[in-house]
């Protein structure tokens, strides 16, 4: 077997002569991990992306998550099925895929149940679920073109969006109707009628 040659490393310290029949006999793990790397690398990104929208402004105590969640930070991404609490001195302003804005005020919690948007054909969906606190929406381009796939739920209705600014407020324990009746209007001859 012909010999490859000796390199000099820069310090003049001498490799060892590599033969072909050395070279050859490299781990077939090696040459695995090679191989794999390679395909990896050549091969297209097929994980979706998941993103549906993007946290624009923080203010703030804002987690995501369940539980304790994670501190949130202006460009984080929020995902469906996600849960977004604001503190007592807290809101965030997030714009979703479609240009749809949801802005949650102090002491909010709301769940983005759903949301689908393809832009090339403009389908998709959304649900989000309002269950405390209050919630300002501009929406985008799916309420346009798929209103009746654009929906906001509280503990005590579901809306279905055909405007394109709104605020919605829940509270965890709703008052009786009456109640609200009684102590929200300024006049109360309009009871007795």
């Amino acid at each position: 077997m012909q010999r490859l040659g000796c390199r000099v490393k820069p310090f003049g310290v001498k490799m060892p002569a590599l033969s072909a029949r050395r070279l050859f006999r490299t781990s077939p793990a090696v040459v695995l991990a090679l191989a794999a790397s390679v395909a990896a690398a050549q091969s297209p990104d097929i994980a979706p992306d998941t993103r549906a929208g993007t946290f624009k402004q923080v203010q703030g105590e804002v987690r995501l998550g369940g539980g304790d969640g994670r501190a949130v930070q202006p460009g984080e991404a929020v995902r469906a099925g996600e849960r977004i609490r604001t503190g007592q001195d807290g809101a965030a302003s997030m714009v979703l895929k479609d240009g749809t804005v949801m802005v949650l005020g102090p002491d909010s919690t709301a769940d983005l149940s759903q949301y689908r948007f393809d832009s090339t054909t403009q389908e998709g969906n959304l649900l989000v679920e309002l269950l405390q606190g209050s919630m300002r929406v501009v929406t985008g381009l799916l309420a346009r073109v798929n209103p009746e796939r654009f929906k906001v739920k509280t503990p005590t209705a579901v809306v279905g969006v055909r405007g394109t600014d709104f605020i919605v407020e829940a509270n965890p324990r709703p008052e009786p109707l009456y109640y609200y009746l009684r102590h929200h209007w300024s006049d109360d001859s309009r009871l007795r009628r």
